[in-house]
């Protein structure tokens, strides 16, 4: 083979390999839309939850929904960090 067939091939290696991220990488934000989707709406009936406890005046119940939804959030958090410390991680091995 000669230099330039060696590029070329090279070249059509790297067109590859740039797809296959592409690929992955639309998949992943696919994902992350979906999954922050599930979490505004997590959000918003935990808040019309917390909302109608304080109309009814019942704050005790207000108190527990919040606290929930504050764990719940800290778990969401927690979950994104390992999620991107992973991906990180695979991107590095590349």
């Amino acid at each position: 083979m000669t230099s330039c067939e060696d590029q070329l091939e090279e070249a059509h290696r790297l067109t590859a390999w740039l797809q296959q991220e592409l690929e992955r990488q639309r998949a992943l934000n696919s994902e992350m839309r979906r999954a922050v989707a599930d979490l505004a709406r997590a959000f918003q009936e935990s808040l019309a939850r917390a909302h109608d406890a304080a109309e009814s005046g019942d704050m005790q119940r207000v108190r527990r929904i919040t606290l929930e939804n504050r764990d719940a959030w800290q778990q969401y958090l927690q979950q994104i960090i390992v999620a991107a410390q992973t991906r990180k991680e695979e991107s590095e091995q590349r």
